[in-house]
């Protein structure tokens, strides 16, 4: 009898599964690739929305004519103001779940704080904290009409150029929606963004090269790629990289001067405060582990000649990181957290310092210690082939 009664329960309750409260088409959603920010010329937010579009594996092939996306621009009061917008051109919701980068110009970040642009991205639901943040040069919108060059998509495209700028060249960051909060609430409150450009020189190419530094959510001074070796090493995000370096000497013949480069397969970096009469002290000590790349000059054949080359490499890496921090000095830019550090090591003294921390920060005395290690010479020898 009891079988009985658990079997016509258990039943009835089958019944009241049976319906779905929140049902949703997937004919009802437009699935966003990328989108960028800019500003109209009334002053309201401009976004350009990438969208895919589902037109078959065939689509994707090379040579159909077919594009796997489009763009809707829409304007509104803010941001998510003009996303709204976008069903009554399109008749679908915008999803984005999938979304894979935002670009937001530099023109907007002159005038709108960088706070106001992200809150939407960051406080909905769908959008991923970890989608890649670039901030580019001009109108951001131009950018989304790029075509890649090997993935499919273009936001996928944008994200595998970031990566491997950021990996193999040391020529940008990895940087996303969460990393850029969690910067903006530290007590500088310095945010560093990479940047996207067109190169002119190589027929409008999009390069991802160099960073941008937001100060009080506003834009404040850009990176170049030169410099960019030095940033990553100071804030620890160094991977791989060349470093460089000229050949010493001349032969007056009016010759461009010859330039080596060495691959450096690991790099670590050690910094600490002190604080001593109301001044900051910063010990640098950076440790970088590679193999010669090219030698047009140099001979590491003996310890001797292999010393020399290490000497020369860190002398070289060392006047690098010195010109990066005269520049931050000289902007009065702390982009490598000082500040934090000297939070954490003294809460109450930040306190009395954070106000006029920027002039403090250009004060600030740097000693540097560079150590190179050569491993090997590459399959050539330690010779240059062109002896």
């Amino acid at each position: 009898m009891r079988w009985l009664m658990v079997t016509t329960l258990s039943g009835l309750l089958l019944f009241s599964l049976t319906g779905c409260w929140n049902k949703a088409e997937l004919i009802e959603f437009a699935f966003v690739q990328a989108v960028s920010v800019d500003l109209s010329d009334n002053g309201k937010i401009r976004l350009t929305t990438l969208f895919y579009k589902p037109s078959g594996s065939s689509a994707l092939s090379k040579g159909t004519g077919t594009k796997s996306s489009f763009t809707i621009k829409t304007e509104g009061e803010n941001v998510f103001d003009a996303i709204r917008d976008i069903t009554i051109h399109l008749g679908r919701k915008a999803k984005w779940d999938h979304m894979r980068a935002i670009l937001v110009s530099d023109k907007v970040l002159e005038t709108q704080d960088l706070g106001i642009i992200l809150d939407f991205f960051r406080r909905d639901h769908e959008p991923r904290p970890t989608n890649l943040l670039l901030v580019t040069k001009g109108n951001a919108g131009e950018y989304l009409k790029l075509e890649p060059f090997i993935e499919y998509t273009l936001g996928q495209q944008l994200r595998s150029m970031d990566e491997g700028s950021s990996r193999f060249a040391a020529k940008s960051m990895n940087q996303n929606i969460l990393k850029v909060m969690i910067q903006m609430k530290s007590e500088t409150g310095v945010t560093t963004i990479p940047y996207l450009y067109l190169d002119n020189k190589r027929g409008n190419v999009p390069n991802i090269a160099g960073v941008v530094i937001i100060h009080k959510q506003k834009l404040a001074e850009t990176i170049p790629p030169s410099e960019l070796k030095a940033f990553l090493l100071l804030t620890h995000q160094y991977k791989t990289g060349i470093i460089t370096s000229t050949c010493e000497g001349d032969d007056g013949d009016g010759s461009p001067a010859l330039q080596e480069s060495f691959e450096v397969s690991q790099g670590s970096t050690k910094i600490t405060t002190s604080l001593t009469n109301n001044a900051v002290n910063v010990n640098v000590t950076t440790k970088l582990i590679g193999a010669a790349g090219e030698l047009s000059c140099s001979s590491v054949k003996t310890a001797e000649e292999e010393q020399a080359y290490q000497t020369r490499l860190n002398n070289q890496v060392k006047k690098e990181i010195l010109t990066f921090l005269q520049h931050l000095q000289a902007k009065k830019l702390d982009a490598i957290g000082i500040g934090n550090m000297v939070y954490a090591k003294n809460p109450r003294l930040w306190q009395a310092w954070k106000d006029d921390w920027d002039d403090r920060f250009a004060d600030v005395q740097f000693h540097i210690h560079v150590d190179v290690t050569v491993t090997n010479s590459g399959m050539s020898g330690g010779d240059p082939l062109n002896k």
